[in-house]
């Protein structure tokens, strides 16, 4: 389901006291929600992650609340994480009793619908590694998030979320086209035709779409895309098949989440033609792919049926699932009102298979790509290098950026020799190395295990990735003999990472040796003109199609550009005037 998320945070700043403050102070004397009705939760401990109970949160709350409102409960409800790796800390979640006038305590946490939870005090301190270890950051962050509907429904005293005043044009939108009983909120057993589900599948879809479409995410096969392509397709479904709505219903409710919703998102206002016009393309589309899945279904199960079978085999499931865009919902539907089950299990094999493959192809696609193991610099090693002492990386050197063809002939690809000061190349000095199990002093250290390194130098001429760059490749040459070929330079904070693999003669490199950073000129200039490019690319889609296409993100290699634009529809005749406008602009000679 789509939601908005209320979020608060502070980057050092303030830390658990101040924060809780601000929610009792919000909560109880703005929205003026009664104190008696207000539960806290913090986090008990675990010996497993060898972590105590955060007491000192729920001494802070005793200002507020009497202890049977302060509740305990285990890293599941309240440790947060971002991941498997990455910050994470204690929390302190707020929940709130609908009903009040009792002790719900024991309903807290417990999938209750009148007691939820609506507000999320996240105590960012520390890092989970990779290994699972917990470190301490450097400094101690806030991240606080409230779900709107939620909160909107306690204020407004509604007991779902779809009762407030919110989704209400939403669903009178909905009845305008299908006719019939208007939306009643029925759940559960009390609905079992599933009309009022319909109904808030349908309004949830139509708002994710329209944010998604408006904010330049488009439904495809693949990535983001498959994921819009799916609920679009899912709430057309439910439409069709419990509604009775006609063709075409879904996009025309673009408008109306436009008016909900636009105050906040301006962009979406600014959007709906091109947002109508996408999603109506998108569920013509699906109004085919349903006829040929029927089809397709129908073949199934006269085979399970001619066979003396009883069973939609997985597979086949899933392929009505990938391919043709049918939940597996629908074919179980299907499958029962034939007299028949599906393989749910054979199902979710498949599914994962196909999870696995696709994450196999890109571990293959991204070590391909690089030649290197990835290499990153979190909290805790930026912060190690601090208290090392090690300086932040000079790279004013990136800009002295000798222009000119390199010769070729002389098997000169290193025209981009740089320095701070003088002309020359750039030396600099070795400050940290390190691997994958850590910092080093010297490359002998590694053991010869190593796939790929990095380097932290004192000073560098080479560009690190950022805002949709590419970064700079070329040598790191020691003084000693050797080299070190850059593959990848990332910044981490005020640290630029060279990640490298080292060539034979190179294996002696230690900290504090000399090196000369030497850039590839050749790719430098690859990717310098594709930026160039870009940019003028982003002109010519203004002047042809106007302020309306904005742009939404870019990609320069040395080998591509991409460029991402918002925009109504594209004609044949005005890609052409963009090239042409494109090519005449390259054609100076810039």
């Amino acid at each position: 389901t789509f939601f908005e998320m209320l979020g608060t945070w502070s980057f050092g700043d303030y830390f658990k006291e101040e924060t809780i403050d601000m929610a009792w102070e919000l909560l109880t004397k703005v929205y003026e929600l009664e104190p008696d009705r207000l539960y806290a939760s913090y986090f008990a401990g675990d010996a497993e992650l060898g972590l105590p109970a955060d007491d000192e949160a729920k001494q802070l709350w005793l200002r507020y609340l009497p202890e049977s409102q302060i509740l305990p409960f285990d890293k599941t409800d309240n440790f947060w994480e971002m991941g498997a790796i990455g910050p994470c800390g204690p929390c302190s979640e707020l929940h709130y009793d609908r009903i009040g006038g009792r002790d719900a305590s024991a309903l807290v946490n417990a999938d209750d619908p009148d007691v939820l939870e609506i507000w999320n005090l996240v105590f960012m301190q520390f890092y989970r590694e990779e290994s699972g270890k917990l470190t301490e950051l450097p400094n101690r962050h806030i991240d606080t998030g409230a779900g709107f509907e939620r909160l909107l429904s306690v204020l407004q005293d509604k007991r779902s979320n779809y009762d407030t005043d919110l989704f209400a044009p939403l669903f009178q939108a909905v009845h305008a086209q299908v006719g019939g009983l208007p939306y009643g909120g029925r759940v559960g057993d009390d609905d079992k035709d599933l009309r009022d589900t319909a109904y808030r599948v349908i309004v949830d879809h139509a708002r994710t779409l329209t944010l998604a479409v408006a904010d330049g995410a488009e439904p495809s096969n693949e990535g983001r895309g498959y994921v819009l392509r799916r609920i679009l397709r899912r709430a057309v479904r439910y439409g069709r098949q419990m509604l009775g709505a006609p063709p075409g219903f879904f996009s025309k409710l673009v408008p109306t989440v436009a008016t909900s919703l636009g105050s906040g998102f301006p962009e979406i206002t600014e959007a709906v033609s091109r947002v109508q016009e996408v999603l109506r393309g998108e569920e013509a589309a699906f109004d085919q792919t349903v006829e040929r899945g029927m089809q397709f279904f129908a073949e199934i199960r006269a085979e399970v049926v001619s066979s003396g079978g009883s069973v939609i085999p997985g597979q086949r499931a899933f392929f009505l699932y990938d391919t043709q865009g049918f939940p597996l919902d629908l074919t179980q539907q299907m499958a029962e009102e034939a007299g028949l089950t599906v393989d749910v299990e054979g199902f979710e094999k498949a599914m994962e298979d196909q999870k696995e493959r696709s994450r196999e192809a890109m571990r293959d696609q991204q070590a391909m790509k690089a030649g290197v193991r990835p290499l990153e610099l979190v909290a805790e090693q930026t912060a190690w290098l601090q208290q090392q002492g090690v300086a932040p990386t000079e790279d004013g050197a990136k800009y002295a950026f000798k222009t000119g063809r390199p010769d070729r002939s002389k098997g000169d690809n290193w025209r981009c020799i740089c320095t701070l000061t003088t002309p020359g190349p750039c030396e600099a000095v070795v400050r940290a190395i390190y691997g994958e199990k850590g910092f080093v002093n010297g490359l002998d250290e590694m053991q010869g295990d190593a796939v790929s390194v990095g380097i932290v130098l004192n000073a560098t001429s080479f560009y690190a990735e950022a805002g949709g760059q590419a970064s700079d490749v070329g040598r790191l040459v020691p003084s000693s003999g050797g080299a070190l070929e850059v593959r990848n330079v990332q910044r981490y904070g005020d640290y630029v990472l060279h990640t490298c693999i080292v060539d034979p003669g190179a294996d002696k490199l230690k900290v504090g040796d000399s090196v000369v950073c030497e850039v590839d000129c050749t790719h430098r200039s690859q990717i310098t003109a594709n930026h160039t490019t870009t940019h003028v690319l982003n002109w010519a889609l203004r002047e042809v199609l106007g302020d309306g296409a904005d742009q939404r993100g870019s990609l320069n290699t040395a080998e591509r550009l991409r460029f991402d634009f918002n925009a109504d529809k594209v004609t044949a005749q005005q890609l052409k005037q963009i090239e042409c406008k494109v090519q005449d602009f390259l054609a100076d000679d810039l």
